[in-house]
């Protein structure tokens, strides 16, 4: 059975990437979660998807210009809904201990505005001190990030995300995926969903690779992947999810 992943939490029902999206997951019963991570200027690690605070609070500016306490004043809440109003970012260790009922946690990093790749190593270390490092998954579109966490673990498990938008990388990966995910070091790949295939599947497994597609939000394509035999779903529909994946024939 494919493990169902809820991405930025179950973001439908309260504000993405909040520690009230993951536990509302939770109630679902959901096999992991799936967030984004970026570092402040002091040095914290922050949950959020954006580089900006724009979109999901009443603030302006990028995260990695911005100490703890400058983002902890900020609404991350009320753009969603009225209910959810003084919702603060969370840090990485609040998020972390949410974690201990899941199978999986999915940490997706981005490079920082300014080029640095420091979020990466930061991200294997704090798992490790927090004990979470068993269930980590790293993702990420960016190869550097994903280099810079084998650098920090040889033993991190790294994902490579891909979309109809990476370029050319997406013929290297379809021409041979073992090839690629060798060369690289890679545990899985994270795929958008139209690229999957039974085929495309059963070579990753041939290669001893994950395969958990993005994002899968109809029940036709949870039915399919759990056909299939795909590792993960992740999905902005957590509560369907559990229901096709788990819950029908």
């Amino acid at each position: 059975m494919p493990l169902v992943i809820s991405h930025r939490g179950a973001n439908r029902l309260a504000p993405e990437n909040t520690l009230a999206a993951f536990r509302k997951s939770l109630e679902f019963g959901v096999d992991g979660f799936e967030n984004d991570v970026h570092l402040t200027s002091d040095g914290h690690l922050v949950v959020c998807h954006d580089d900006t605070v724009d979109r999901t609070s009443n603030g302006s500016g990028f995260i990695c210009e911005k100490t703890l306490e400058e983002l902890r004043a900020l609404d991350f809440g009320g753009w969603f809904s009225p209910d959810f109003k003084g919702e603060k970012i969370p840090t990485l260790e609040e998020f972390f201990a949410l974690c201990s009922p899941l199978k999986v946690i999915n940490v997706e990093i981005k490079r920082a505005p300014d080029g640095s790749t420091a979020a990466a190593p930061a991200v294997v270390r704090l798992a490790k001190e927090m004990g979470v490092f068993d269930k980590l998954i790293v993702s990420s579109f960016d190869m550097d990030m994903l280099q810079a966490c084998l650098a920090e673990d040889a033993s991190a498990r790294v994902c490579f995300l891909y979309a109809p938008n990476s370029g050319d990388v997406c013929g290297e990966i379809a021409g041979d995926p073992a090839g690629f995910a060798a060369r690289h070091g890679l545990y899985a790949y994270h795929p958008f969903a139209m690229f999957v295939s039974e085929e495309y599947i059963e070579a990753c497994h041939a290669a001893g690779l994950a395969v958990n597609p993005w994002t899968v939000n109809q029940d036709r394509g949870m039915a399919l992947l759990r056909e299939w035999g795909a590792d993960g779903v992740i999905t902005d529909e957590p509560e369907l999810a559990m229901k096709i994946i788990y819950g029908e024939s």
